[in-house]
């Protein structure tokens, strides 16, 4: 079937390009003829751009043919692979926090008034314990589990929620098939209520799943719905509850209450305070019980640093005492936390000045002095050259990076550090270097040669609809797939839309233009084969064209071919696409569409040239309009040439380091920041709040 289906590709294939060339050909046979040139002008315009739509009709016609039913996979088949993917994901991010050498042992005690009074009222309060033990007290005898998990700012929620589908996921995956449901951690950050609930989370799914439950893997949208939202296979752990906006927490509790089965099992992570007002304004989440992180003891601390492999912890000592002799109460309830003290550790785990310091009244007055100072050190700290043991190639002072860490911060929402975002601080300088730029290379290139000069001009224009039409025209077919839940969205590329692609246009055509009036003024657009009319036509021609070859190949890409996989950036042989691994393949996207434009343009712009005049176009003008629409026309449909023209701004502006994946990569080894799926997080929202506000 694979191969049947692989030969009929190759035979259309073969069969486009056969036609194209023989209509080209016709066209051109057409144009010289001396019978035929009185009208060759008006056929030559029908056969060549009937010659270029041709693959988009062939492409509408293959679809509108019934095709035969594909067979998905089998749930069995991509369940067992995302439950040992998610284990794997947890296990690295717990090791990553150190929980995997010791747990700090949070207690938590019941919180019956964030519950549902039914459960309550039926099964009684559930009692006190660890969260290292909360899967053993909440999640046995009770079909559905429902657990609300709530607690101040750094209580350890979010390694609480970990742990507890760690566990799950252990038992789960013991055998060779998965035995009992499979919970699946996501952040809430970045929803909002014009979002349906779960299709968004399903989304999240395939974001950091692509080929296991993405586009690539051929499950349907409608399998992973049912998993998630009927049969209660896939679970459900929502982190972050709280960075959900304020009016919006309310409307995200009755989702869930709206779409919670009587199978279904869910477990919710937030602080206390926004759960409160959320449970007041919208009720409970129906069927769960509520536990509250309840505050760390120094023997907590003891504890930790007794099983952990802390590597001063003789340095600690002098302080536990302190605390335990009630006479460092601010350092007492400064380290009630679990990211209290993930800071301590990090900030005095190398040969700085022992944490006994902070038991100093006279330093330290009070517990938020302590955690202003923690919260303050963590960078330097991590950049120190004497303890951080990076290679020399990837070290960073502590004030730069503190300063590259704060721009970072500055990002506008709570969805996480997109890099594919990054652009949009810097728009209009952007468009100022676009334009210099554009118009350097067009003035510098009549210079030398007059049709180079004009070329770049027009093949910018060029460049400019055709990958504005191969967007629209792909971002049209690939939608289809979407609601026809043929198809998963996930990724960067599926939020590609009709708006996103208008936008860029108009930023991009003023730039054009002012190329093309800047260059007329220092060095003329017109060389010796061309006047203004012929310009004009010449112009117009090869935008229109252009656009029917974009058109053609975003039908033909979302059509025809019928699941691009190279084109879909997201999707990633492995089991997880992280964000610079994104980066790298969009990269690869981006030339390989910038090959294709360049071949694309050289053809538009020998028709456009036939049409309008004798002859072949120069060869200046066609090497000249190919190589510039292969530079501009990328940057509708691929977000790396934005991307990287704005991390240069960056790098001049010292916002961002020139090693920008080195960088990424050294602050999220060193705990700042976090990955979930394909965009960065930082550690915890009282981080990122500190560098923004610029604490020390």
């Amino acid at each position: 079937m694979a191969n049947g289906a692989r030969l009929r590709g190759t035979s259309a294939t073969v069969l486009i390009v056969s036609i194209i060339l023989a209509l080209l050909a016709a066209s051109y046979l057409i144009h010289t003829l001396r019978a035929t040139a009185p009208f060759a002008s008006p056929v030559d315009t029908f056969v060549g751009s009937l010659g270029l739509l041709f693959p988009g009709i062939f492409a509408l016609w293959r679809r509108s043919r019934p095709q035969p039913p594909q067979t998905p996979p089998a749930r069995e088949e991509w369940l067992a692979p995302l439950a040992r993917a998610e284990r794997d994901r947890l296990r690295a991010d717990l090791r990553g926090r150190g929980v995997e050498v010791a747990c700090i042992a949070v207690p938590w005690e019941p919180a019956p008034e964030l519950a549902d009074d039914r459960v309550t009222q039926a099964y009684g309060p559930p009692g006190t314990g660890r969260v290292d033990r909360l899967r053993q007290e909440l999640w046995t005898g009770r079909r559905p589990a429902r657990v609300v998990i709530c607690g101040p700012a750094g209580s350890g929620k979010s390694i609480t929620l970990h742990l507890l589908a760690e566990e799950l996921l252990a038992s789960a995956t013991s055998g060779q098939t998965v035995d009992g449901p499979v919970p699946v951690v996501l952040s809430l950050a970045g929803w909002n209520a014009r979002q349906p609930l779960y299709p968004w989370l399903i989304g999240q799914i395939a974001d950091r799943y692509p080929a296991v439950v993405g586009p690539e893997s051929g499950v349907e949208a409608q399998d992973l719905t049912r998993a998630l939202l009927h049969d209660g296979v896939l679970v459900p752990f929502l982190d972050g509850f709280d960075e959900v906006t304020g009016p919006e927490r309310a409307a995200l509790l009755r989702a869930l209450n709206q779409t919670l089965g009587a199978g279904l099992s869910i477990a919710l992570a937030s602080r206390e305070e926004q759960l409160r007002e959320a449970v007041t304004a919208a009720g409970a989440v129906r069927g769960s019980v509520a536990v509250r992180l309840g505050p760390l003891e120094p023997q907590h601390l003891a504890t930790f640093l007794a099983d952990s492999r802390t590597p001063n912890r003789p340095a600690w000592l002098p302080l536990l005492d302190a605390m335990r002799a009630g006479t460092a109460p601010w350092a007492r309830d400064a380290f009630a936390t679990p990211l209290m003290l993930w800071l301590g550790l990090q900030v005095y785990g190398g040969n700085a000045a022992g944490p006994a310091e902070l038991a100093d009244p006279s330093r330290f007055p009070s517990a938020q002095d302590v955690e202003r100072h923690l919260l303050a050190s963590l960078i330097p700290a991590v950049f120190d050259p004497l303890n951080n043991g990076l290679q020399t190639g990837q070290r960073w002072t502590a004030r730069r990076a503190l300063r590259l860490l704060r721009f970072l911060a500055e990002q506008r929402g709570d969805g996480g550090i997109r890099w594919w975002t990054l652009y949009r601080r810097a728009q209009w300088q952007l468009a100022l270097v676009y334009g210099l730029v554009l118009t350097a290379l067009a003035v510098g290139f009549s210079a030398l040669s007059q049709a180079a000069g004009t070329a770049v001009v027009a093949g910018a224009l060029w460049g400019t609809a055709c990958g504005a039409a191969f967007s629209m025209a792909y971002v049209v077919t690939r939608a289809e797939e979407y609601r026809n839940r043929s198809a998963v969205p996930g990724g960067f590329r599926s939020d590609l839309g009709g708006p996103i692609v208008v936008s860029r246009v108009v930023r991009l055509l003023p730039v054009v233009t002012a190329a093309g009036v800047a260059t007329q003024l220092f060095a003329g657009l017109l060389f010796a084969p061309l006047d203004w009319p012929d310009l004009w036509a010449l112009l117009g021609q090869g935008t229109v064209l252009s656009v029917v070859a974009g058109l053609c190949g975003g039908f033909a890409a979302g059509t025809l071919l019928e699941r691009v996989r190279t084109l879909d950036v997201n999707l990633a042989p492995a089991n997880a696409t992280g964000p610079l691994e994104l980066l790298r393949r969009d990269s690869k996207v981006t030339a390989a569409f910038a090959l294709c434009l360049a071949l694309a343009t050289a053809l538009v712009t020998w028709i456009a040239w036939s049409l309008n005049l004798e002859g072949a176009p120069p060869g200046a003008f066609l090497a000249g309009a190919a190589a510039t629409a292969a530079v501009v026309g990328p940057g509708l449909f691929t977000a790396w040439p934005a991307f990287r023209a704005a991390h240069v701004w960056y790098v001049v502006s010292d916002r961002l380091p020139l090693r920008f994946s080195d960088f990424m990569t050294t602050v999220q080894s060193a705990g700042v920041l976090r990955e979930e799926g394909i965009t960065y997080h930082f550690r915890h929202a009282l981080l990122r709040a500190s560098l923004r506000t610029g604490s020390r």
